[in-house]
């Protein structure tokens, strides 16, 4: 649903960063890469992690106007939260799950995953469901998002942050929790603390980050402990990714792409594999039982499917909203 507040650049940062998940690195999945490096597949997976910490903190942004006075108002925010993901989220896991079981290889460990899953709980029940995982780790920060909107000063919010991250720290430490909530926590919480003049400012200085922030990336592969630079990735990487979408914003034919693709972006992230085995299933007709194993040309993948994905994801969420709208009203 639109927002008449919203920032382009931060559509084209959506955009960019779905374009990153579905057109480069989950495509990885579904054609042959014979002779890439390790070192490239490790520092793919260092700017994915990037761009789900810039995906997290978009969220935390965005949510953070929402005022919370009384028990009625994290009512509502829930009811919206819910109607606005939730059923398109039931639908891409179960189908998905469903189809990998007839095809003999299920997308969850069990029953209990997928229903951990839909509820918010994987990060506390491993193994985690690929790609799932990251959205039930965003509804667990949704269900945390009126408490964490509660203080109305900075540094009562960073305080109450802080203590958020240590709890997911020491649950980590202790074994009941995977990573995930501690490495990307941050981010969403940094989203609630940024201001619309923050973000001003990053753009205003946008060569000095465009000249320093490659190299304190840089610096940052060689630290030994792998959360915090992790960490560091994220925030860092985030001024440069607002900076490259404030320069694409003033060009008319990226607006209007960053418009489009970011409305899609949601139902591209929970649908994208769905068609990419579709595709995979078409073209190798007797894979059905292997189908995690068959490829597809990357020509195709790219040019063809991969378009389709944002196609399909756009125009159902015309759909998907137009009918919300019917209903509610």
């Amino acid at each position: 649903m639109k927002n008449k507040k919203r920032d382009i650049t931060f559509d084209i940062a959506r955009s960019l960063c779905i374009l990153w998940i579905v057109g480069v690195w989950h495509l990885k999945d579904y054609v042959c890469l014979d002779g890439v490096s390790e070192d490239i597949m490790r520092a793919g997976d260092v700017i994915t992690t990037a761009v789900l910490g810039a995906f997290t903190f978009m969220s935390g942004f965005f949510l953070k106007r929402h005022k919370m006075r009384t028990v009625s108002d994290a009512l509502l925010f829930y009811r919206k939260r819910l109607l606005r993901f939730w059923v398109l989220y039931f639908a891409a896991s179960a189908s998905i799950y469903l189809a990998s079981i007839a095809g003999g290889s299920p997308w969850f460990a069990s029953p209990l995953s997928f229903v951990l899953s839909l509820l918010g709980l994987s990060v506390f029940f491993p193994p985690l469901p690929s790609t799932f995982w990251y959205i039930s780790m965003l509804m667990l920060f949704y269900l945390l998002t009126p408490l964490l909107l509660v203080p109305r000063k900075r540094a009562g919010k960073t305080m109450l942050y802080l203590t958020v991250e240590a709890a997911f720290a020491i649950l980590w430490l202790a074994g009941v929790t995977e990573d995930q909530c501690m490495v990307f926590f941050p981010m969403y919480a940094l989203g609630m603390l940024v201001s619309d003049r923050d973000v001003t400012k990053v753009k205003s200085r946008r060569w000095w980050v465009i000249v320093c922030v490659p190299a304190l990336l840089i610096l940052s592969l060689q630290m030994d402990h792998r959360h915090i630079a992790l960490l560091c990735w994220q925030v860092l990487a985030l001024p440069l990714l607002v900076v490259i979408s404030d320069l694409l914003a003033r060009n008319r034919i990226a607006c209007a792409a960053g418009r489009k693709v970011s409305y899609a972006s949601m139902n591209m992230y929970l649908f994208h594999r769905h068609v990419f085995l579709l595709s995979v299933l078409v073209l190798n007709a007797d894979s059905l039982h292997n189908i995690r194993e068959a490829v597809m040309p990357i020509w195709l993948a790219v040019l063809i499917v991969v378009p389709a994905i944002t196609v399909f994801s756009y125009y159902l969420q015309k759909v998907y909203d137009r009918t919300l709208s019917k209903t509610l009203h």
